[in-house]
């Protein structure tokens, strides 16, 4: 079992965004800031170990400062392992400052059968500062599913104290809610966007954007809950899922920050 915990902070250094500070304790790094032309950074954060199991807990702590624009992903899926009884833990705290801009894009979860765990977003901005995340989860590796286990997904995004979206979400192996019409039909992905910022971006531009992409196997929604964008899917593909979150990406990049989205070198590798 791993206890890992990794602390990073930016700032705004002239016109580029720079990796001010970085902390860690036990398998979780970061080794460099990558640089877009426009100043803004790109990091990738890396757990050695390559899998989470029973018992594992990994903490990431991001501060953005005044002005910083930063994008933070991974370079693999995040494998969770099954376990008999112990629970792994996966934390993100994120503090974006005034005028600051991140964008938390990791690649998939994959839950394996009989994984038990819990994942925590928050994210505390602040005044102008703007935020644009997603979370894929596959729920096991072949046609099977989830068949046991457990996994809690919640996500909590606060302006200057004022709460402003939050969502619990129980997934419960071989539960109906993963099988019935009502709830997952079936389908083995999903997939959660949220976005700040996007308010001038029209809902049926987005949805055209997603539907240029979408097969008949998968589903795509986009609903807007005060100043925050909800995007959804579900359907069978963790890459179907990436493609679209990508094109709205796209869209929202220029809304929210004025800039072309530039795709991380580690998604092509």
């Amino acid at each position: 079992m791993w206890s890992a915990r990794l602390e990073l902070a930016f700032e705004r250094v002239g016109v580029r965004t720079i990796l001010a500070r970085r902390r860690h304790h036990g398998p979780l790094v970061v080794q460099r800031a990558f640089h877009e032309p426009d100043g803004s950074c790109q990091v990738y954060v890396v757990h050695p170990p390559g899998g989470v199991v029973g018992g594992d807990e990994l903490a990431l702590e991001l501060s953005l400062r005044q002005g910083s624009r930063t994008l933070v992903t991974t370079p693999a899926a995040t494998k969770l392992y099954g376990s008999p009884v112990a629970q792994a833990s996966l934390t993100q705290t994120c503090r974006v400052a005034d005028g600051a801009v991140l964008e938390l894009l990791p690649q998939e979860t994959i839950l394996y059968d009989g994984a038990r765990g819990q994942s925590s977003t928050v994210v505390q901005l602040g005044e102008r500062s703007q935020f644009v995340g997603w979370e894929v989860l596959s729920l096991g590796r072949d046609q099977a599913g989830l068949r046991s286990g457990q996994f809690v997904q919640s996500w909590q995004l606060e302006r200057q104290g004022r709460l402003l979206w939050a969502e619990r979400a129980a997934l419960e192996g071989g539960s109906p809610l993963l099988t019935a019409s009502w709830g997952l039909a079936g389908r083995r992905v999903l997939g959660t966007m949220v976005s700040t910022g996007a308010e001038p971006l029209a809902l049926d531009e987005l949805r055209a954007a997603a539907a240029a992409l979408e097969t008949e196997r998968d589903w795509f929604s986009a609903t807007r809950l005060g100043e925050v964008l909800v995007c959804r899917y579900l359907g069978y593909s963790a890459e179907s899922a990436k493609r679209l979150f990508c094109a709205i990406w796209a869209a929202l990049r220029q809304t929210v920050s004025g800039r072309d989205a530039i795709q991380p070198r580690i998604w092509a590798t």
